[in-house]
């Protein structure tokens, strides 16, 4: 795509990200205020992100509209009506949160699949990095914002910023013609069924993939405990508010910022042994939140367990760009969606659950050593039986 478009591009991949992470923290600690209950968190979690298991079986094209214009316009009206449905009523706010999911549950296949078919060969390991950047940056600013917001102002004027931002999401979006349903397609790929047996075939006869989407579904099973515990640990233990939430949270981001621009370039020539390294360092952060005696030591425990994971994103992107036939990879990055967030809402209901009866400091250090044993098996295997046996373009 022109740089011009491609600035855009990222721009509306930055507001994306902003507001979704924005609005899962104003989400989860709404719910944690009203409710005290790690079930209920769950729940409102829940809700927002079975639809990414639809996503993955239909493809991100059904159910939201055929543009990203289209779904991110759906998700403005949503957002405008929850300015007066969500903050009185805990029913009306989960009620937004489903919708809003099954709408957002569709972007983030639709965006990497655009970056992919509109990328020359050449660049796409930069063009990656960008949108990596871009979405870090999101995820950093988005809980910072959102726990100042939750300290300061109204939940119905949050609610309304957020409106506001989908709405420049949407005018930005708009010209860059990301209509989905202009792609020619084979004959036979006509069905979302057959479509998604084509994704899963290639994917399962790619040995890479095969391996990092085995490991990322495991350690998508064990997240909900960062994503239940933090909440809670900040609250109950660490005795700092939503901004202290929302700090914390941006903080994982600044890290993975850290590593987009220092750490991934030192290692573009072993992107996928990093994959296995970055696992590893999530395990490592897990189990030293876990063991954070005060907030601040929290603070260091978050930045070395996310500043390697930018290398799991762009490890599996490139090489489904580099690997999967262009018509197909809205499809397998819909897989790999359905594959994370499945095992994703499970993961919650399982998380939920151990809250119930453990403390989240040993949740989540039994976590994070479980994603180390997981990263480490990982890595033996891809050493031994992948790299010997499948001449890549980047190991």
């Amino acid at each position: 795509m022109p740089d011009g478009h491609y600035r855009q591009f990222l721009w509306v991949v930055f507001l994306n990200y902003f507001v979704q992470n924005s609005w899962s923290v104003l989400l989860l600690w709404r719910v944690l205020e009203k409710t005290h209950s790690a079930e209920w968190m769950a729940f409102a979690l829940m809700l927002g992100t079975v639809a990414d298991v639809f996503v993955g079986l239909l493809g991100p094209q059904r159910g939201g509209g055929q543009s990203i214009a289209t779904v991110i316009l759906f998700q403005t009206l949503i957002m405008g009506v929850g300015v007066f449905l969500a903050p009185p009523s805990l029913v009306g706010l989960l009620v937004v949160a489903f919708i809003n999911g099954w709408l957002s549950g569709r972007i983030v296949p639709l965006l990497q699949a655009h970056l992919m078919r509109h990328t020359p060969m050449n660049r796409l390991r930069q063009a990656s990095r960008g949108y990596e950047l871009a979405s870090r940056f999101g995820i950093l600013l988005g809980p910072l914002a959102a726990g100042w917001g939750l300290a300061n102002l109204s939940f119905s004027r949050l609610v309304l910023s957020i409106t506001v931002l989908l709405t420049t999401a949407f005018l930005l979006v708009k010209p860059l013609h990301t209509t989905w349903s202009g792609l020619p397609r084979p004959v036979h790929q006509q069905k979302s069924l057959p479509q998604f047996m084509v994704a899963v075939r290639q994917i399962t006869h790619d040995s890479f993939l095969r391996l990092a989407l085995a490991i990322r579904g495991l350690n998508n099973l064990l997240w909900p405990a960062f994503t239940l515990g933090i909440p809670l640990l900040v609250l109950k233990q660490w005795h700092h508010g939503s901004l202290g939430y929302g700090v914390i949270r941006s903080t994982w981001g600044l890290s993975t910022i850290i590593g987009t621009v220092w750490l991934l370039p030192q290692i573009r020539g072993s992107l996928k042994k990093f994959y296995f390294v970055s696992w590893t360092m999530t395990g490592i952060g897990f189990a030293l939140l876990a063991l954070s005696p005060s907030y601040y030591w929290a603070l260091g425990a978050a930045i070395v367990g996310a500043i390697a994971s930018p290398a799991v994103h762009v490890a599996l992107d490139t090489h489904i760009g580099e690997h999967i036939p262009a018509l197909d990879q809205g499809h397998v990055f819909a897989v790999q969606q359905f594959v994370m967030s499945g095992l994703g809402v499970m993961g919650l209901g399982v998380m939920a659950a151990l809250y119930k009866v453990f403390h989240p400091q040993t949740v989540l250090s039994l976590t994070g050593m479980v994603m180390i044993s997981a990263a480490v098996i990982g890595f033996w295997y891809y050493s031994r039986h992948v790299v010997p046996n499948q001449p890549e373009m980047s190991t």
